[in-house]
């Protein structure tokens, strides 16, 4: 899985990073796991609202946002 998050975030041809992305689907269950703790919960609903915040800053400034 980490190998593959290398290989799609240092390509160029940003075309074919949903393949790529596929097998990092085992991310969100191990996300549910971890969660069931409350400091961890946290942890990631902020990181997943940082994240959110910069596509959407991203999209709205007219970048293509993969």
């Amino acid at each position: 899985m980490i190998g593959n998050w290398l290989l799609f975030t240092s390509t160029t041809f940003i075309i074919g990073v949903g393949r790529f992305t596929v097998i990092m689907f085992p991310l969100f269950i191990l996300f549910s796991l971890i969660a069931s703790r409350r400091s961890w919960h946290r942890i990631i609903t902020v990181w997943s609202l940082l994240f959110l915040a910069l596509f959407t800053g991203l999209y709205v400034e007219g970048h293509w946002v993969f």
